[in-house]
């Protein structure tokens, strides 16, 4: 090989070195960037995992006060309900002691006024019969005998009975009068009147009602079913005969 040739060889030694070198160079210059965004990637993931870390512990934490919260409030609804049931059971105990006094109260009123009813009730009765037992006049028609609360065994009574040859005088004598009275004298008092005292089948039966005070109702049923009135006037009666059936 001539010196000519052995100059070119080394020269193309020299250019491949080169070329090695500025291969080598940018191989390690990847690396080296390789290596610092492999760091870069390194660091960020690093942050997000402790990022991720205090997220879960501000989860945790939030929850635990959730939690917290939430056995305050339960303790605070329970409180709350037992508050309630106490003051429902002494507004409850109050009520039942009201009404009971109430109740007692009441019964205490009627009883007083049962027997102020009942005391008034007597004395009529007791009018009533004073004057009858005086005059035995009803309805125009003059009666020769008058018996007193006339009784049978059915636990029948008649306040005051006048009778004559041919004819008889029922008089019910009440302190209140109801409307509904009327209706049970002429029909359910008469209808037993009949059955219980048949002595008396041929006679014409009229009723009357006394009392102290009459309702317009009570008249207008009077009237309908042919029953006198007897009402006190001073220290005798008025009698309201017009219209007065005779009950066969």
């Amino acid at each position: 090989m001539t010196d000519e040739e052995w100059k070119d060889l080394i020269a193309s030694f020299a250019v491949e070195r080169k070329e090695t070198e500025r291969l080598f160079r940018e191989a390690d210059m990847r690396s080296n960037e390789a290596e610092r965004n492999l760091k870069e990637k390194f660091a960020e993931t690093d942050r997000q995992i402790k990022e991720t870390d205090q997220q879960i512990k501000e989860t945790d934490r939030q929850m635990k006060e959730t939690d917290r919260q939430m056995k305050e409030t339960d303790l605070k609804i329970a409180k709350m309900f037992e508050n309630i049931d106490g003051m429902l059971k002494r507004q409850s105990e109050n009520i039942n002691s009201i009404y009971k006094k109430t109740s007692e109260q009441i019964e205490s009123v009627s009883k007083q006024m049962g027997g102020i009813n009942e005391n008034i009730g007597h004395h009529a009765e007791q009018f009533f019969q004073n004057v009858f037992a005086d005059n035995r006049t009803f309805g125009g028609t003059k009666y020769d005998d008058i018996i007193l609360n006339m009784k049978h065994s059915e636990d029948v009574e008649f306040d005051i009975f006048l009778r004559n040859g041919n004819s008889v005088a029922i008089i019910e004598v009440k302190n209140r009068i109801h409307p509904g009275f009327v209706k049970d004298l002429a029909e359910e008092r008469m209808s037993k009147f009949r059955r219980y005292f048949p002595e008396y089948k041929d006679y014409d039966a009229y009723l009357g009602i006394a009392g102290f005070s009459f309702s317009e109702e009570v008249l207008l049923e009077a009237k309908k079913y042919g029953v006198g009135i007897i009402k006190q006037v001073g220290k005798g009666i008025e009698v309201d005969s017009a219209g007065l059936k005779a009950y066969r």
